[in-house]
C-alpha cells in the first residue's frame, strides 16, 4: 500500500441546516489533487478523543436557539467544555473556526466564538481569525465564508508549500472529479430514493437523515382566502405508526426532505446532454468525502427529482466550476468574471438580487452547460439540503397526527417567471397519502410547564404556540397562557380563528392592513404594558417570540424595552440589563428565520 504523504486536514461541522456541510464540501473538493488530505463529518461523528494527535482542524458550526450547539455536535460540545482537561492538551493543534449565523438573534454565532476561546484555552493555536458569516449581510454568507476559506488555504499553503507533484487548493486547474460513472446495462434493477428510505419491519429505531420515516400526508388545507396574495397550508402528516419513536414536544421542530416538482426536473433534464432514464453507478473516487448515500444504480431523472438543488441561487464556486468546463470563449470570460472575487458585485446583480436559479444560468450559459461531463455532476450542483419546520400540533391533543403551517414561497423580482421556494411549493402540491421523508428534532425554544407564558408569533410564527396552547389546555395548567398574533387582515389570513376562542388563553391579534394606520403586535404588547410586567416582574413569566427575522424581532424586544422603562422605573441601560438577565435565565427566548 502506498503511504499518503499529504498533510491531513480534519474538517468537522456542526449545523442545523446543512448550510455548513456545504461549506465543508467545498473546502474537500478544492483539495482534492493537492498536497493536503481532508477528512470531512459531523462533529459528533468524529472521535474527539484522536483530536490530541490532530495537525490541523477546521470547525466550521452554527449556532442554534438561545446559544446552543446544533444537534450533530452536542456530544463533541459537552465533551471539549469538560473542565478536568488539560491545559495543554491540543498545543500540537493548529485550528480555524468559522461561524454560520444570523445577526438578528442575540446569540449571534456564540457557538463559534465560544469553541475558538476553548480551543485557544486548551493550548491550540489559531491558523486564522475566527471567521462569522452572517445571513443578514447584503451579500449573504458568502460575504465572509469565501475570503475566509481562501485565507486559510493560504496559511496552509505558506505552512506546507505546494510541490509540482501536487495541484494547489487555489490554484486556477479544475480538482479532479469526485465520481467514476459507469453505464448499466438495460437489465439493472433501479434502486430508487423511496426505496431507500426504508421504515423498517416494525422495529423501534431512530429516525434521522439517513433514516427518515416516511409519512403519508393526511390533509393539506389552505388556511388563507383564495383572493389573498399569499397561499399558506396547513399540512398534517399520518404518524400514528410511529407515535413513540417520532415523539415531539412543543417549540421542537421537524425536518422535511424535499424534491423538486415534475415541470422544473423536466426542464433541467431538457438542458443536459444525457438520456434521463439510463441507469448508471456513481462510485465516490477515494478523494472524495461525500455526505450522502447515492443509491445503485440510479438515473438522471431520479437524480434531478430528489438529490440536485438546481432551483437554489448558484454560489460564487458554481460559477468557478462551470467557467473551468466551458470552451465557449465568450461564456468562459463572463463566467470567470462572476467567479473571481472582483465580479462579487456583477455576481450579485446578476444572480442574488434577482435570485436567478442554476437552471437559469444554465440556459443562460446553453454552450457551456452542455460541456458538463456526469463525472461533474455532484461537484457542480448542490444537494436538495432538508428544511426545518416548527411542529404546529400538540402531541396530546392532535394524537398520531404532525402539523406544519407552510407558507408557499412566491414572488416576483425582474426576472420574467415568479421565484418559487423548493420545499414550500413541492408540498404545496402533495396529494393525500403521499410519503414525504421526516424526522425531529429539538427546536430552540422550551415551553415552561408551570410559569405564565407570553408568545409573539406573528405570520406563521404562531405555529409552535399553537402547539404550546393545546398542550398546556390538554394538562390543565393553570400559568396564563398569553398569545400576541399578527396578519395583514382578519379575513385574509388569521390561521386558526376559531381554535383561539376554544383556548384558555388571552389572545391579541394585530391587522396590519385592516385600518389605515398599520398596526403590529408591538403595538398590542406596548397596549397590556401592565399586565405584561406583573407577569415579568412578579410571576416569573417567559416570553418566547418566532417568526420572520427581518425587523420584527427588534421591534417586539424595543416594545419589551419600553415596559421594563416605564413599568420597572428603569434606565434604558437598566432595562437593556434586565433584559439580558431574561435571556440568560431562558425566560425570553427566540426562534426566527429569514
Amino acid at each position: 500500500m502506498t503511504k499518503d504523504h499529504r498533510h491531513p486536514i480534519l474538517v468537522l461541522y456542526g449545523s442545523q441546516t446543512g448550510t455548513a456541510e456545504e461549506v465543508c464540501e467545498r473546502v474537500v473538493m478544492q483539495s482534492r489533487g493537492s498536497n493536503f488530505s481532508c477528512s470531512c463529518m459531523a462533529l459528533d461523528d468524529y472521535n474527539i478523543e484522536d483530536l490530541v494527535n490532530a495537525e490541523v482542524a477546521v470547525f466550521v458550526c452554527s449556532t442554534t436557539g438561545q446559544g446552543e450547539p446544533p444537534d450533530n455536535m452536542k456530544k463533541f460540545w459537552r465533551f471539549i467544555m469538560r473542565k478536568n482537561l488539560p491545559p495543554t492538551c491540543l498545543a500540537d493543534l493548529k485550528f480555524g473556526v468559522l461561524g454560520l449565523g444570523d445577526s438578528s438573534y442575540a446569540k449571534y454565532n456564540f457557538v463559534a466564538k465560544k469553541l475558538c476561546r476553548r480551543l485557544e484555552n486548551l493550548g491550540a493555536d489559531p491558523l486564522l481569525k475566527l471567521g462569522l458569516a452572517d445571513d443578514q449581510h447584503d451579500w449573504g454568507p458568502d460575504a465572509v465564508v469565501d475570503p475566509w476559506v481562501t485565507e486559510m488555504w493560504q496559511k496552509l499553503i505558506n505552512l506546507h508549500p505546494v510541490d509540482e507533484q501536487y495541484t494547489s487548493p487555489l490554484g486556477s486547474s479544475l480538482p479532479p472529479p469526485g465520481f467514476n460513472v459507469k453505464m448499466e446495462n438495460g437489465n439493472s434493477s433501479l434502486v430508487i430514493r423511496d426505496q431507500l428510505f426504508v421504515n423498517g419491519n416494525g422495529m423501534k429505531q431512530t429516525y434521522n437523515r439517513k433514516h427518515p420515516f416516511l409519512a403519508p400526508v393526511k390533509s393539506n388545507t389552505r388556511v388563507t382566502s383564495v383572493d389573498h396574495f399569499q397561499e399558506t397550508r396547513l399540512i398534517s402528516f399520518d404518524v400514528s405508526a410511529v407515535s413513540e419513536e417520532l415523539a415531539y414536544e412543543p417549540g421542537d421542530v421537524v425536518m422535511i426532505q424535499p424534491s423538486n416538482v415534475k415541470a422544473d426536473v423536466e426542464e433541467f433534464l431538457s438542458a443536459l446532454p444525457f438520456a434521463a432514464d439510463t441507469p448508471m453507478v456513481f462510485e465516490a473516487t477515494t478523494d472524495c468525502d461525500f455526505s450522502i448515500a447515492i443509491p445503485k444504480p440510479v438515473t438522471l431523472r431520479e437524480l434531478a427529482k430528489n438529490y440536485l438543488d438546481f432551483m437554489s441561487v448558484p454560489r460564487r464556486s458554481f460559477f468557478q466550476l462551470l467557467a473551468h468546463v466551458s470552451s465557449d470563449e465568450l461564456e468562459k470570460e463572463k463566467l470567470t468574471e462572476f467567479g473571481s472575487p472582483e465580479g462579487t458585485e456583477e455576481r450579485y446583480d446578476y444572480a442574488n438580487r434577482p435570485r436567478r436559479t442554476i437552471l437559469e444560468v444554465l440556459q443562460d450559459f446553453h454552450k457551456t452547460t452542455r460541456e458538463i461531463s456526469l463525472e461533474r455532476i455532484f461537484d457542480i450542483f448542490p444537494i436538495i439540503r432538508p428544511r426545518a419546520f416548527s411542529i404546529a400540533s400538540s402531541p396530546s391533543k392532535h394524537k398520531g397526527e404532525l402539523h406544519v403551517l407552510v407558507a408557499v414561497v412566491k414572488y416576483k423580482t425582474r426576472l420574467s417567471h415568479p421565484r418559487k421556494g423548493l420545499c414550500s411549493n413541492w408540498l404545496s402540491t402533495l396529494k393525500p397519502l403521499t410519503q414525504v421523508p421526516i424526522w425531529i428534532k429539538r427546536g430552540g425554544i422550551r415551553f415552561s410547564r408551570n410559569a405564565p407564558c407570553i408568545m409573539v408569533g406573528p405570520g406563521t410564527g404562531i405555529a409552535p404556540f399553537r402547539s404550546a396552547a393545546h398542550e398546556r389546555s390538554s394538562s390543565y395548567s393553570q400559568a396564563a397562557t398569553v398569545v400576541f398574533f399578527g396578519c395583514r387582515g382578519k379575513a385574509a389570513d388569521y390561521y386558526f380563528e376559531e381554535e383561539w376562542k376554544t383556548l384558555p388563553v388571552k389572545f391579541f391579534a394585530a391587522f396590519s392592513r385592516d385600518q389605515e394606520e398599520k398596526v403590529y403586535v408591538q403595538h398590542n404588547i406596548k397596549e397590556n404594558a401592565v399586565e405584561l410586567w406583573n407577569l415579568i416582574k412578579h410571576k416569573n413569566a417567559c416570553v418566547f417570540v418566532a417568526g420572520n427575522s427581518k425587523n420584527m424581532p427588534d421591534d417586539v424586544k424595543s416594545a419589551f424595552l419600553d415596559i421594563f422603562q416605564a413599568q420597572g422605573n428603569m434606565t434604558s441601560e437598566e432595562a437593556q440589563y434586565f433584559y439580558e438577565e431574561l435571556q440568560r435565565n431562558k425566560r425570553y427566548q427566540q426562534e426566527t428565520w429569514s
